[in-house]
């Protein structure tokens, strides 16, 4: 039996004020602002966090949304720099410097065992193949790459880490596998590629986009990569803040969209909340529900923006076409 309800729909509610609970579907006229309003579940939102002592891009990463380290990157292009910082989810303070300037490395770990190997170094921005250690207070040498280059994927622990990609004069394809002491070689890309993103570990890692395979998404397993679901923004995307594993990855910002914001599940991308500011060659960590997109350029910043997934019901205003 039909029901007024079933046919017309329910009266929208008139409030003073939005919900602070909305529901998803749940249509409202707030009188104070005099604007109808939905509520839309939306995956995750983003929040000012803490900001470094120096706006820098293409730095190092290391660690979670709460114990998060920086290292190196660039001031003014093409100028490294050595300084670290250390977040604890709501402030940086000064870490320890690296011993060269360096940026465009790959890195992995943890905010007290973090790994740099590679990148480039004064003078003259030059690409290097060493590798550095950090105990939560001094960088010490560790075995050097077997490839010198720049512009690297990087992901994994201090002990079992990953470099893939990046550039000599051209963008590579080969991995190189580090046990704590020595690299030696892996799988090689099936995509030559550089300034991508990357997530995950040693044996279940993550690469996408980067220059020039913008649209690729390839999936490693210890031994060799495959191809993944193809990396979602249009174009593509480089330089790109990255967090998370090879089945709940986090990519933000960008060259290409300095502002757009992509979670990857395993099999498939899709777009999430953006960033509250554009940014590009910025620094990345955590996990796919818990991550921070630090620093970066265009123009450069120094502010952290902190990502929490999940899905959630926001307000969103009713307009015309």
């Amino acid at each position: 039996m039909a029901t007024y309800y079933g046919t017309y729909g329910q009266k929208v509610q008139y409030l003073t004020s939005d919900p602070a609970s909305p529901q998803n579907g749940q249509v409202w006229f707030n009188s104070t602002s005099n604007l109808l309003k939905v509520g839309i579940t939306q995956q995750g939102a983003w929040a000012s966090g803490g900001t470094m002592s120096v706006a820098k891009g293409y730095q190092g990463s290391a660690g979670t949304q709460t114990a998060a380290l920086s290292f190196g990157g660039f001031t003014t292009f093409p100028t490294e720099i050595t300084s670290a910082e250390e977040y604890d989810g709501t402030s940086w303070t000064a870490g320890g410097a690296l011993p060269v300037a360096r940026q465009s490395m790959a890195s992995a770990g943890t905010q007290t065992a973090a790994l740099s190997a590679g990148g480039t170094v004064p003078p003259g921005s030059v690409n290097t193949n060493v590798t550095l250690e950090y105990d939560g207070s001094t960088w010490s040498p560790g075995g050097n790459l077997g490839t010198t280059r720049s512009g690297i994927g990087g992901c994994g622990t201090q002990t079992t880490a990953l470099a893939f990609g990046g550039f000599t004069t051209v963008a590579l394809n080969n991995t190189e596998e580090y046990d704590g002491s020595t690299w030696t070689a892996g799988g090689n890309l099936t995509n030559a590629t550089r300034l991508q993103g990357s997530a995950g570990t040693q044996t279940s890692a993550l690469c996408f986009g980067g220059i020039p395979a913008y649209t690729s998404t390839e999936e490693y397993n210890g031994t060799t990569w495959t191809a993944g679901g193809t990396f979602a923004p249009p174009g593509g995307r480089s330089e790109m803040s990255s967090a998370g594993t090879q089945t709940a990855a986090l990519s933000a910002g960008g060259q290409g969209g300095g502002f757009s914001v992509f979670l990857y599940d395993g099999t498939t991308w899709s777009s999430a909340p953006n960033l509250n500011i554009q940014r590009i060659y910025s620094g990345g960590n955590g996990t796919q529900t818990a991550a921070i997109a630090v620093g970066g350029s265009s123009p450069a910043v120094a502010t952290t923006e902190e990502f929490t997934g999940g899905p959630t019901v926001v307000a969103r205003t009713v307009t015309g076409t």
